[in-house]
Parts: structure tokens; sequence; C-alpha cells
């Protein structure tokens, strides 16, 4: 079988496509898979741990308010269309998948063209609008919330779940105390690295704080022996969250389901106007994360915060079992058995 996988510009769409390449993997050793991002996006990096083959195409993003680059994107989509379509001309896939992301649309566009099965997934609580574009397209479209089945064709779509890779079933889950660690995403998050770097003095010695800065996007701070900062954690990523007590982190799904699957308790702060604050809100209405709004926060307001919700035990404890709860974990075997449907 070949498939061919579609998304990135963020590591949020690009995550449960190496899941889902890995379940197939699994199953038949005989797979090849082509994956088809962006050229100035982080998963190129980040897939180079797990030999793939990477191409790129160009992809022209909409963006919801007036910017003359919306102009560029009849143009732009040609030709990242066109050499989508050279590539699997010469590829051949059997089936395409994508889990959003503006780069899987002229990749869609062209496989279907050439005949390849087309399966979508909808991983964030509000429809991505790459999704809605080419879920006409779609021969299958899975989601990870039952909430989502009123987005799409319900026909075609079917719950799965949560799709994560294989390697967070590999680590130690074992929360060391106080151990504070910060995810600003694969592709940085400026806002909550500099909060986070002028929050440090305020939190206790006895504080550990373990920083994920995104690439290229380290911040200065006061040099300090219970605060790290890392640009990327690669092959120790999952071993960092299951040593934390707490996490920080913005409201990309991908991030929190793996948070979930770990039953780690987290304070969100999503991106301000965007399909993250959709997602904080739901897991906040099941209580199973601490959310708070980007410009709620200073740096002195939020080292109140991390020591109070450290030093309740009880609440910890709370968040914890319910954000496991917010999840199906078989996410894998069912779009495993959905692809063999489709061949």
């Amino acid at each position: 079988m070949k498939i061919v996988l579609t998304g990135g510009g963020t590591l949020g769409s690009v995550s449960p496509l190496v899941g889902i390449w890995q379940a197939l993997k699994a199953q038949d050793s005989q797979l090849e898979a082509l994956f088809i991002g962006t050229k100035t996006g982080p998963e190129k990096d980040f897939l180079k741990q797990y030999s793939l083959d990477f191409k790129t195409v160009p992809a022209g993003k909409f963006r919801r308010y007036f910017s003359l680059k919306n102009l560029l994107i009849p143009f732009v989509s040609l030709i990242g269309f066109l050499k989508a379509l050279r590539l699997l001309a010469e590829f051949k896939p059997n089936l395409i998948v994508s889990a959003g992301g503006f780069v899987a649309i002229p990749v869609i566009l062209a496989g279907k063209l050439l005949g390849s099965k087309v399966l979508i997934h909808q991983l964030d609580i509000k429809p991505t609008l790459s999704n809605k574009l080419v879920s006409g397209l779609a021969d299958k479209i899975t989601v990870t919330f039952e909430k989502s089945l009123n987005d799409y064709n319900r026909k075609k779509t079917e719950v799965v779940g949560s799709l994560l890779r294989q390697e967070i079933n590999e680590v130690i889950n074992q929360a060391k105390e106080k151990n504070i660690l910060v995810l600003g995403g694969g592709t940085g998050a400026l806002a909550i690295n500099q909060l986070v770097a002028k929050t440090a003095p305020f939190l206790p010695k006895d504080f550990q704080i373990i920083h994920m800065t995104g690439k290229g996007k380290k911040v200065k701070v006061l040099d300090q022996n219970n605060y790290h900062q890392f640009e990327f954690l690669d092959n120790d990523y999952y071993q960092k969250i299951a040593e934390s007590s707490l996490v920080i982190s913005r409201a990309g799904l991908s991030t929190l389901l793996e948070l979930s699957f770990l039953k780690k308790p987290a304070i969100v702060i999503p991106i301000p106007s965007s399909h993250q604050e959709d997602n904080a809100e739901y897991l906040a209405a099941k209580k199973a994360c601490f959310y708070f709004k980007q410009n709620e926060l200073t740096p002195k307001k939020l080292a109140e915060k991390i020591k109070e919700i450290i030093d309740n035990k009880e609440q910890l404890s709370q968040i914890s079992d319910n954000i496991f709860k917010i999840a199906d974990y078989n996410g894998a075997k069912k779009i495993v058995k959905i692809i063999n449907n489709l061949k």
C-alpha cells in the first residue's frame, strides 16, 4: 500500500499523522509513505527522526482579515496544485491522509484528480477552514470528539478519538514534585515564552522550570539554577511531560491530547481569538484544565497561580483524572480499520 500524509505549518497536524503512519506500518511492513508538507514549517526537521520521505508544495494560507497576501492565494495555490500533481503522478498513492493545514488542499485536489482515496481527520473542536474546504472530496472523515459529527456529512464521518505517536507508550509516567514544564510549541509562542521567563524569578527556588521555547524563540532570562530553557525537546519530549507535575501550554489539541493520555494537569493559555480558545473552553467546561486568557496574566499573577495549584494536591488529582477522561485512546486502531475498508 502507498499512502501520502499531508499537513504542516505547525506540528499540530503532523503528530497525529505520524501516529497513523506508525499504526499502519505495524500491520504492513511493506507500506510506502510520502509526507508532503510546507517549506518553512517545523515538520521537516521534526520528521527526520522517522526517516519519512518528505516533499514540499507551495500553499496559499487564507487570512481571515484584510491582507494583500490573500490576493496571491490563487497563484500560489495553482503552483502548489501543479507540483502536487507531479509528485502524486510519480508516487501513485492509494490513499491521501490529512489532519488539516492549507498545504493539504492542493495535494487532495491533485489526488482526487488522479483517483486516490482521501481521508481527512478533524483534530480540533472547531472545524478548520482547510478541512471544510476539502470535506466534500473526502471519502472518509474522522473526528476526535462526538461533538464534531455535526460539522461534517454524518454518512461518511466517524469518531475515532485520540491519535498519538507510539513513543508516548514507552515513557515512565512518574511526576517529580514541583516540576513545571512549559511548552512554547513547535513554532514557538513568544508571548508565553516572555511571560514565563519573567515569571520564573517569582517562583520558589525548589520549583524546577523546564521551558521548551520553540525553534529560534529563546528569550533572555536572569541566570537561575532552577530554570532550564530548550528550543526543542526531541527524544525526551514525552519523558519530560511524564516527569512534570504541572504543564503550561497553548491549547493546540494535539498537545492537549498528549497531556490527557499522561493525565497531566495543565495551565492552558490559548492563542487569542483562535480555534484554541474553543479547545480550552471545552476542557475547562469538563474541569479538565486551568484555563487563562493571555491578557489576564502578569508574571506575578502567573507565579501566584502556579504556587496555588501546586499546593492544592486534591485539585491537582481531580484535574488529572478529568483530563484523562476527555478522549478515547484507541484512535490508531480504529483508523487503521477504517483505512483497510477504504482500499
